[in-house]
């Protein structure tokens, strides 16, 4: 995540209170939006053997127009008070990880080559207590600018992976809860020296959450760290993929930022092992798997397969990003009134049965209340059919707009979509 945290959870439970909004919209005042609200499909559709069945567009991540690291080479850089077996295999997974096909599959789309890695930075200084953000950042412009012969000099694809023993907390600006293994579990971002823009990535060291052990959290947050610090290496000047489309751009606030770790590090099941690299990596999103309707966390499991439930959004909801405003698809449902949207179920293939389906105010998975109701017609389907949900506004959001979640279980396998109401 740019500057702001990895949450390594099993589900939408632990999530930080950023905003991942980077990008105002350009509008063309000779092509406004049809505000007229289109009434809702209330038929059920039927089971099709049609794959997938139609729904409305995923997310894309889009970029910014600064650089991608086209053949990153990461520098591991550890302190002298690390623990020397968690050292070793950390220095392993970093050596290997840069030319897997995992990394094939989460980088080569955004024009990412495959990665190298250094010889490991072993120093003999410690990192004990807290250390802040901006510590770190003077810290490392200090060991390159006065050309420290243990750290190799930078390039246009040199990305530093700073790990910090247990015995540090790092922390980011924007209170005292803002801490690593609390509030976050890995973040990336970039200074400036010289007028030469350098990525880094900072990997505390966190206990084991959602029955991960303590070494597969904390490959997992460096994987996807390493993965955004390679596409959007520069957050803190031009970002490249730091977000996503303006018509879905809520969904970077709801999951805590919109670069492609983002998008997936809150999905069930994102977090496992391939056959090829004995660590555990988090997968990550693909713009061209959503596009075809497959599953968008890549690499996708195998012999999984991917199915979803999308909301038909018709009205077009005035929300705000980083001071501006947007318009983006939705439904308009002020405080006291109700209204029915459909649902669209949909699969890449047959499914082993109907999937449940339930809808929650996104807001009560962030640990805050909920501004909304919810009433399903159904609550199982398979690709084709629709069900309905009746939404009741009852409260407004401090925006003005409430996120509603769309829950889909089959099996073990549960996956999510997200929807903006309007309020006012």
């Amino acid at each position: 995540m740019r500057l702001r945290q990895f949450a390594v959870c099993a589900t939408l439970l632990w999530f930080a209170g950023c905003n991942g909004d980077a990008l105002q919209p350009m509008q063309d005042a000779g092509d406004q939006p049809d505000l007229t609200p289109l009434a809702p499909d209330l038929s059920d559709g039927v089971p099709s053997t049609m794959f997938p069945a139609p729904h409305q567009p995923f997310p894309q991540a889009i970029t910014g127009g600064g650089p991608v690291l086209t053949a990153p080479v990461i520098v591991p850089v550890f302190f002298s008070n690390d623990d020397a077996t968690e050292r070793a295999s950390l220095e392993d997974f970093v050596s290997k990880i840069g030319a897997t096909k995992y990394w094939q599959a989460a980088t080569e789309e955004y024009g990412v080559g495959a990665a190298t890695a250094t010889a490991p930075v072993e120093l003999t200084e410690t990192a004990t207590g807290t250390i802040a953000d901006a510590m770190i950042q003077s810290w490392l412009a200090g060991k390159l600018g006065n050309h420290d012969p243990a750290f190799p000099a930078p390039t246009a694809n040199t990305v530093y992976a700073l790990h910090y023993p247990m015995v540090a907390t790092i922390t980011l600006g924007g209170g005292t809860n803002n801490t690593s293994c609390n509030a976050f579990g890995g973040y990336h971002s970039n200074i400036q020296l010289g007028g030469q823009q350098i990525a880094y990535a900072v990997i505390p060291r966190c206990n084991g959450v959602g029955g991960l052990t303590r070494m597969q959290n904390t490959t997992a947050a460096e994987s996807h760290e390493l993965v955004e610090a390679a596409t959007d290496p520069y957050p803190q000047g031009t970002g490249a993929y730091e977000t996503v489309d303006t018509n879905h751009r809520y969904w970077a606030r709801v999951l805590g930022g919109g670069e492609v770790g983002d998008l997936c590090a809150q999905e069930p099941g994102v977090f496992t092992q391939f056959p090829e690299l004995a660590y555990t990596v988090q997968r990550t999103w693909s713009n061209a798997a959503a596009m075809a309707s497959h599953d968008p966390c890549v690499p996708a499991l195998a012999n999984e397969v991917y199915f979803n439930t999308v909301p038909e959004l018709d009205d077009m909801i005035t929300t705000t990003s980083m001071g501006g405003t947007i318009m983006v698809p939705g439904v308009h449902i002020p405080v006291g009134m109700s209204k029915t949207v459909a649902l669209d179920l949909f699969s890449d293939a047959a499914t082993t049965g109907p999937w449940s389906v339930k809808v929650v105010d996104a807001a009560t998975l962030q640990g805050g209340t909920a501004t909304m109701t919810f009433a399903l017609d159904r609550t199982t389907g398979v690709n084709g059919e629709r069900l309905h949900v009746t939404i009741t506004t009852v409260t407004a959001g401090s925006r003005g707009t409430g996120v509603f979640a769309i829950e889909s279980h089959l099996g073990p396998r549960t996956h999510f979509y997200f929807g903006l109401v309007g309020q006012q």
